[in-house]
Order: C-alpha cells, then sequence, then structure tokens
C-alpha cells in the first residue's frame, strides 16, 4: 500500500504545474548556493586580511573542506532520518552564526574555528538542497532549476571576490559586506525556510521497508559518481581557489574572480539547456573538455604563468568545462538516489572528493607549478574515467521521476 501512495505521490509532483511553492523552493536553494560560494572563497580571500600570518594560511583554507565534510556526512544521514524542512532551517542558522563570527574575529584561530562553523552548516546545507529539489519540484522544471540554483555558488564566489578586488585594502569593510550578505540572505532564507513544508516523498519513503541494493553494476555506478564529485571538488578548489594563495598571492582575488566568473556566466547562459540536456552528455563534455584545457596548461606552462591575462584566459576556459561537469554532477546525484537514503547518499558520494581536498592541501604545500599542475590534470583524468563508467553502468536520469 505504500508503494503504490509513494508512486502515486511521485507522478503528481513529477506532473505538477510551476507554482508559488517552487518558487519558494527555488528562492531559498538558490540562496544556500550563492552563500555557499561566498564562503567557499571567503577561505582563500580571508589569508589576505593583515592580521592573518602566513603559516596559518593552510589551517583557513583546510577548514572549509573539512567543515564540508563534516556537514555533509552528518547532515546528510539526520535529514534523511528526521526529515527535510527542520534540519534545512538549521543548517542555514549554523551557516549564518560561522559567517557572523569570521565577520567579527581578528584572530586567527579564531577564523579557523568560525570558517569551520559556515562550511559545517554549508555542507549539509548544499546536500539538503539537492534531496529537496528532487523531492519538491515537477520533472519538467528539475534539471533547469538544479542547474541554475546550483549557480549560484559561483555567482556567490564571483561576487565576494569581486568587493575584494574593489576594496582590497579595507579589513573593515570587507567584514562589513560579509555580514550583511550573512544577516540579509541567511535571513531571508531562514523565512522562506519556515514557510515550506516537510517533504511528502520523504514522509512516505520512512515508513517503506526499502533497502539499498548492493549490486556491481550499483557499485561500479557509486564509484563512478564518486570520481566525477572528486574530480569537480578537488579541481574546483585547487585550478580556481587554492591556486591563488599557493603560487600568486599578489593575485588571489584577480584570479578566483575572473575563473569563476566564466563558470557563472556559462551557468546562467547554458542552464537551461544543461537542465534539459542527456546527464551521461553532459558528464563527458564537461570532463573531456577539463583534461583536454589542463593538457594544454602543461605544455604551454611556462609561457601561461609568465603572462598573467594568458593564465586568466585559460583559467576561464578550463572553467566553462568545470560549470558543465558542474551541472552533470549535481544533476546525477540527487537521481540516483530514493528519497529515504538520498541525504546520506549524496553526503557519502561527496566526501571522498573533501577528503582528498584536505589532504593535498597539506601536501602541496612545497609542490611547484609544475606538480601542481600535474595534479589537477590527474583530478581531470579521474574526473573523465568516471563519466566514462557511469555512461557504461549507469542510468539516464533526465525523465525518471523521483521517489
Amino acid at each position: 500500500m505504500k508503494d503504490v501512495e509513494n508512486i502515486n505521490l511521485s507522478e503528481k509532483i513529477s506532473r505538477m504545474p510551476w507554482n508559488r511553492k517552487h518558487w519558494i523552493i527555488f528562492f531559498t536553494v538558490s540562496i544556500s548556493f550563492f552563500m555557499w560560494g561566498v564562503t567557499l572563497a571567503i577561505a582563500p580571500l580571508i589569508t589576505t586580511w593583515y592580521f592573518v600570518p602566513q603559516f596559518s594560511y593552510y589551517y583557513i583554507i583546510g577548514a572549509a573542506p573539512a567543515g564540508l565534510l563534516a556537514g555533509n556526512m552528518s547532515m546528510g544521514y539526520i535529514s534523511d532520518r528526521l526529515g527535510r524542512k527542520n534540519i534545512f532551517l538549521l543548517t542555514m542558522g549554523i551557516t549564518v552564526a560561522g559567517l557572523i563570527g569570521i565577520g567579527v574575529s581578528y584572530n586567527y584561530v579564531a577564523l579557523i574555528i568560525f570558517v569551520f562553523i559556515a562550511e559545517f552548516g554549508l555542507g549539509g546545507d548544499e546536500t539538503l538542497s539537492l534531496a529537496i529539489l528532487i523531492e519538491y519540484l515537477p520533472l519538467k522544471s528539475r534539471g533547469f532549476a538544479i542547474v541554475e540554483s546550483s549557480n549560484m555558488a559561483n555567482i556567490g564566489v564571483t561576487a565576494i571576490a569581486g568587493l575584494f578586488l574593489v576594496y582590497p585594502s579595507s579589513v573593515i569593510t570587507q567584514k562589513s559586506l560579509l555580514l550583511a550578505i550573512a544577516i540579509i540572505a541567511g535571513g531571508a532564507a531562514i523565512f522562506a525556510r519556515y514557510h515550506m513544508e516537510e517533504s511528502g516523498l520523504w514522509n512516505i519513503s520512512k515508513k517503506l521497508n526499502e533497502k539499498l541494493e548492493i549490486t556491481p553494476r550499483n557499485t561500479l555506478k557509486f564509484l563512478a559518481l564518486t570520481f566525477m564529485g572528486m574530480a569537480i571538488i578537488v579541481g574546483f578548489a585547487f585550478s580556481d581557489l587554492v591556486i591563488g594563495p599557493f603560487h600568486f598571492p599578489e593575485d588571489t582575488g584577480l584570479i578566483i574572480f575572473f575563473s569563476v566568473l566564466a563558470e557563472s556566466l556559462t551557468g546562467v547562459i547554458g542552464g537551461y539547456y544543461l537542465g534539459k540536456s542527456k546527464r551521461k552528455s553532459i558528464a563527458i563534455t564537461g570532463f573531456s573538455g577539463l583534461l583536454i584545457s589542463w593538457a594544454v596548461i602543461i605544455v604551454f606552462l611556462g609561457a601561461i604563468i609568465a603572462n598573467l591575462y594568458l593564465l586568466l584566459l585559460m583559467l576561464a576556459i578550463s572553467s566553462i568545462f568545470g560549470e558543465i561537469g558542474w551541472a552533470a554532477r549535481e544533476l546525477l546525484e540527487p537521481e540516483n538516489f530514493i528519497s529515504k537514503y538520498r541525504g546520506r547518499g549524496i553526503g557519502v558520494i561527496r566526501s571522498a572528493g573533501y577528503v582528498l581536498y584536505i589532504i593535498f592541501i597539506f601536501a602541496l604545500i612545497n609542490a611547484d607549478i609544475s606538480t601542481y599542475a600535474y595534479f589537477i590534470l590527474g583530478v581531470y583524468i579521474a574526473g573523465f574515467a568516471g563519466s566514462l563508467l557511469y555512461a557504461v553502468t549507469g542510468k539516464e536520469t533526465r525523465f525518471i521521476a523521483a521517489r
């Protein structure tokens, strides 16, 4: 009986016309991703603050993936057990507290702690956001909504990096703007979430006796998703966010701004098409483009790093394909799990990427730019392999209703 009820509700949600409730979901999730982008960029950007000692850079930057890892794993699991709405309120509250802490702190130890807290909240928030988009939105609009709302993370990165470029020497102004974003955007998100209903699919799924099937095909599919998730998490971090503090500290803000601006524009302009496209096709396109662009960077590395404009151009080209790969991963992860396991499934897939992110922040401290570039190339080889593996073993999820 519950199986029939679940199928009926799934079909009802899939065919439902877009309405006011869907706009609320889209609005609050978009704010979530915007704030996630701001927080992703803030860790490397605040290494430019005058009171932050150089030896602490790696700990501040490392606190970000550590928080994301903890939030993804814990909040994804808890939301599968206790529901989406209340945990969605909790994760945004934690995020706002962390960002306010960053905004008022003038001690590097406090910054490390508050970066971790903010990212912990957003790690859980990101997992929940994807689960909610799948479980609440009609099938016709689902892909577009996922791509465009998740692209707000890129817009958040671009916005905060741009503000740091406009006010490069005023820490007080930078902190004030960060506090304003935390309070205004966070307050709006919490207000919208309060007016959400609990996920009907989650309500039914918790009563079902469904279990994940561990088969060779499912294992390969899970491995493929993990490779793609790892490539986007680690590749994006090291090619867009961390490369500045590691190798071009005077140009950190500029590199983050222009590389992620390319991703933002790709998402805005191409989001509708990407959301409607075959998931397998955009995954292969994105990761093959990333692989080729970084192979070119390595071949001409000497000339590229000697010319800032050429470096920015190549990073921007890579970022265009990065957004396509990002979109594929944001679509495939939630679409491959049932509601009962969706939160923890997304969290587990992303955990490998965050673990590697933390490890290689410290492993590459003394690496030269050539080693650094080869590392990024290796990451994208793994992502490309994952896209090929998924093409062979995975489902085309574009028209599969959530359940």
